[in-house]
C-alpha cells in the first residue's frame, strides 16, 4: 500500500536522545552484545545460528559514594540477564553471558570497574525454536522514516560531542524541543568525580557542556543538569547512573535509529538482542529503515515512511503489510509506484546478508 500526501513542517517536535552510557542504552548494548556473542558460538559449533532473544535485560543500580577529587562504589549495580537462549554444548550460557557483558562494559564505560551478572534465560519453547530459518517467529511491527530533519541530526551530533567535553562520563541525554522556529535544548550530563575537584570544577564542566550545545544548535536557550540544587548534584564515581541513580530496561531507549522521536511513527519493539535470523522484531525495524532511506532519494521526495507487518511461520519475504507513505510535490505515477514497490522488494530479500552485519557488530540499533 502506497499513499502520497504533501509534505508540511510540524508545527512544533520533540527530539531525545539517550547516551551511550544511559541505563536504558547500556541494558540495549549489553543485550545486542549477548546475541553476537551467542551467534558467534552457534556458527562455531553447529553452522548456523539457533534461536535465541535476550532482548529482557535488566540492569538495577547500586549504591555510591561520589565525592569531589573521589569517591567509592559501595554496591555495584547488577546485570540480570532474561529472554530465551539454545544452549550450546561447548560452552556454558552462564560464561557466554558473562563474557559479553564484560565485553560491553569495558568498551563502553571508563571508569565502571565492578559490576554483578545475574543470568536467568532459559530454552525458548520448541514451535519457536523450529522457526529459525524458516519464516517470521513472531507477529512484529517494524518502521523506519528518513531522511532525518536538522534537529534530529543535531541531536545525535550532541550526544557525541558531550561525551568529549573534559569531566563529563558517558551517561548523558539530550532532548530537544522545537515550537516554530524556537529550539529549547535540556542535557543531563554525568560528571565524574575523580575528574571534578570542587564545586567550581563541576560549574566549569557544566558551562563547557553549555557552549558545545549552543555552539552545535546555534541556540542560547539551553539548560545543563536543570535538577542541580545546592549540593545535590549529577555527581558519579563511573560517570553512568548505574552506579545509584538509575536503573536500566532493554527497549525502553532509543529507537533503531539513535533516537526517540515522538513526532514519527515509533514501533514499540526492543530491536536489541533478538536473533538476527527469524525475529521480525528485529529485521523489519531494521528493513524499513533502509528501504525509507533509498525511497527518500527519488526525485521529488522530501519524505519517506515505511510500514512492515509479520504475520507468524510467514516467509520474511512476504509481510502482511508493506506500507509506504511518501511526502512532496509529486505525482504517485505507475513508474514512481514501481519504483518504490522495486525497493522494497529488493530489500526483503535481503535478509541473510543483514545476518552477517548484526554478527559482526556492523549494524548499530540503538
Amino acid at each position: 500500500m502506497i499513499t502520497l500526501q504533501k509534505y508540511v513542517r510540524p508545527p512544533f517536535e520533540v527530539v531525545e536522545r539517550k547516551g551511550i552510557g544511559h541505563p536504558d542504552t547500556l541494558a540495549d548494548g549489553i543485550s545486542e552484545a549477548i546475541s553476537r556473542e551467542l551467534c558467534r558460538h552457534y556458527i562455531e559449533e553447529f553452522g548456523q545460528i539457533l534461536h535465541h532473544n535476550v532482548d529482557k535485560v535488566l540492569i538495577i543500580a547500586g549504591k555510591s559514594q561520589p565525592e569531589f577529587g573521589g569517591g567509592r562504589v559501595l554496591i555495584p549495580p547488577s546485570v540480570v540477564i532474561g529472554g530465551r537462549a539454545t544452549r550450546p554444548s561447548g560452552k556454558a550460557l552462564d560464561e557466554i553471558f558473562n563474557q559479553a557483558v564484560a565485553s560491553h562494559f569495558d568498551m563502553t564505560l571508563k571508569n565502571l570497574r565492578d559490576y554483578r551478572v545475574e543470568p536467568r534465560a532459559e530454552e525458548g519453547a520448541p514451535e519457536l525454536r523450529s522457526l529459525i530459518g524458516r519464516g517470521a517467529n513472531d507477529t512484529s511491527i517494524g518502521v523506519g522514516f528518513a531522511p532525518m530533519d536538522s534537529v534530529e541530526t543535531m541531536v545525535l551530533d550532541l550526544e557525541r560531542e558531550i561525551r568529549l567535553v573534559r569531566g563529563v562520563g558517558e551517561d548523558n541525554k539530550v532532548m530537544a524541543v522545537r515550537m516554530g522556529e524556537d529550539l529549547k535544548i535540556v542535557v543531563a550530563a554525568a560528571m565524574v568525580s575523580g575528574q571534578i575537584r570542587s564545586m567550581e570544577d563541576y560549574r566549569e564542566a557544566k558551562a563547557r557542556v553549555k557552549d558545545v550545545v549552543i555552539k552545535r544548535s546555534k541556540t542560547e536557550d539551553v539548560s545543563v543538569n536543570a535538577a542541580d540544587s545546592g549540593s545535590n548534584i549529577f555527581l558519579t564515581v563511573t560517570g553512568t547512573s548505574i552506579e545509584m541513580g538509575d536503573d536500566g530496561a532493554t527497549g525502553r531507549g532509543n529507537r533503531g535509529n539513535g533516537l526517540i522521536t515522538p513526532m514519527r511513527p515509533m514501533t514499540m519493539e526492543a530491536i536489541a538482542g533478538k536473533n538476527p535470523v527469524s525475529h521480525v522484531g528485529k529485521i523489519y525495524n531494521v528493513l524499513a529503515e533502509r528501504m525509507a532511506k533509498e525511497i527518500a532519494e527519488l526525485d521529488g521526495v522530501e519524505e519517506a515512511y515505511v510500514t512492515l507487518v509479520s504475520k507468524i511461520g510467514s516467509p520474511l519475504n512476504e509481510p502482511l503489510l508493506r506500507g509506504v507513505r511518501v511526502c512532496g510535490d509529486l505525482d504517485l505515477t505507475t513508474s514512481k509506484e514501481a519504483a518504490i514497490n522495486s525497493v522494497i522488494d529488493y530489500w526483503l530479500e535481503q535478509t541473510d546478508d543483514l545476518v552477517e552485519e548484526f554478527v559482526q557488530g556492523k549494524l548499530t540499533v540503538y
